[in-house]
């Protein structure tokens, strides 16, 4: 890894316990050694939507918790973050693929900050309309059925939860806190 690279890891995970063990978010790093971290896993408790099966016919339903992994490619932060949803079913939403990644429709930078990323993904989640964009979705029957139903305000936003941040005092004890995910050598 270069410096610069390691840097930008550092200066994310800094920036990643200001949304630490907040009611809507929590996470773990299960890949690097903080604060290199080039993997985290999100615990989200947030209202939205998923698309089921039940007796042979399509339902929406409501889903308050999700677990997604988001990984930093050696190439990050020159490519955007990997999203995958680990829920099945994942989030019926047009900004993610019915297979769960993640697809936002905000054009990526290196100077777009992780933990603002995620915050904006976790916003579009909860379907908060300005960031529902119509152009190119990633899933077109999630973005018909908004489309549809984008005027009852019952649906949309799905959660409004404030996803404020960490105080700095907060943020300095959700780091001495926060759990990552060591592997035990030999254990498997």
């Amino acid at each position: 890894m270069c410096q610069s690279r390691n840097e930008r890891l550092a200066a994310d995970y800094r920036e990643m316990m200001e949304i630490q063990n907040r009611p809507y978010l929590s996470w773990i790093a299960v890949k690097g050694e903080p604060p290199y971290v080039e993997e985290y896993l999100l615990d989200v408790n947030l209202r939205s939507y998923a698309l089921a099966v039940k007796s042979h016919k399509y339902i929406i339903g409501a889903v308050n918790r999700f677990i997604i992994k988001v990984t930093l490619w050696d190439s990050y932060p020159y490519i955007a973050p990997n999203i995958r949803m680990l829920n099945i079913p994942p989030v019926f939403h047009p900004d993610w693929y019915s297979k769960g990644t993640y697809s936002p429709s905000q054009k990526w930078s290196p100077d777009i900050l992780l933990k603002d990323y995620i915050k904006d993904m976790l916003d579009a989640m909860r379907y908060e309309p300005s960031l529902i964009h119509t152009s190119a979705p990633a899933n077109y029957k999630a973005m018909d059925w908004y489309k549809k139903n984008i005027d009852n305000t019952s649906l949309f936003p799905s959660d409004t939860t404030e996803l404020s941040e960490n105080s700095p005092e907060e943020a300095a004890a959700a780091e001495l806190s926060t759990a990552y995910f060591e592997e035990i050598p030999g254990a498997y």
